[in-house]
């Protein structure tokens, strides 16, 4: 499999458990017309996280994936901060 659909995939299922699990507002954009990726995350009107990949279809496919994993490992870091601060059910 690609890295980089691996990537999509993994970003893709964060977003979705962030939206699901905490009160927190995921939008993940794969824009053909303007060539571009973008994805946030809001807790209200607060922005959490975001990101924004422009000339998607011309980065280096290394840069890319080293920007999708870059992605990967901030959602990946406030999965974990909500997971530590919601209390554990005995």
């Amino acid at each position: 499999m690609d890295k980089n659909l691996s990537l999509f995939t993994q970003i893709n299922s964060l977003s979705y458990w962030l939206l699901n699990e905490t009160h927190f507002k995921s939008s993940v954009s794969l824009d053909a017309s303007d060539d571009s990726f973008f994805i946030s995350i809001k807790n209200g009107a607060e922005s959490i996280y975001k990101h924004h990949i422009e000339d998607f279809s011309k980065k280096d496919k290394r840069f890319l994936r080293f920007e999708l994993s870059s992605i990967v490992m901030h959602l990946l870091e406030i999965k974990k901060t909500v997971q530590e601060s919601t209390p554990k059910v005995s």
